[in-house]
């Protein structure tokens, strides 16, 4: 039997899952300026932080379509759980640590007077909130994509 090569990527639902829940929450964010009669603001598409969390639909997509195509007893499962959680601490925990970082040594060259070395990366953490809206985000389009 032939290998169908690259064009499977497209039949792997836990990867349409997580790349629909995610492009969808960027998108979201993109659009937010609409509901307060503003245009839409195309610098949020690869923007960090913000409602609902990306990363975390991305990867709770990722995990809720494997529970659903595989069983959520399924070893398969019970990694993508496990490497989810991880994930999700790390957003919550290791994101908002940089961005307390980042704020100090700002302070840091304004007392000193050094000259940064270059423009700092924009980087926002996540609130429990914008995070809990990303699981149940990720988990709809894992539906979604199990239904359809």
């Amino acid at each position: 039997m032939r290998d169908p090569g690259f064009l499977s990527l497209f039949a792997n639902r836990a990867l349409m899952a997580a790349l629909a829940a995610m492009a969808s929450s960027q998108l979201v964010k993109v659009l937010a300026p609409l509901a307060r009669g503003r245009a839409p603001d195309l610098r949020r598409l690869g923007d960090y932080g913000g409602f609902p969390s990306a990363h975390s639909a991305f990867i709770s997509a990722c995990a809720f379509e494997i529970g659903l195509v595989d069983g959520f007893g399924s070893g398969i499962f019970a990694l993508a759980a496990v490497s989810a959680a991880i994930i999700i601490s790390d957003i919550l925990r290791l994101r908002s640590t940089v961005e307390r970082s980042k704020a100090d040594i700002e302070v840091l060259f304004e007392r000193t007077g050094l000259a940064r070395p270059g423009a700092s990366p924009q980087f926002r953490s996540h609130s429990p909130l914008e995070v809990l809206a990303g699981i149940l985000w990720g988990c709809l389009c894992a539906l979604g994509i199990y239904i359809v």
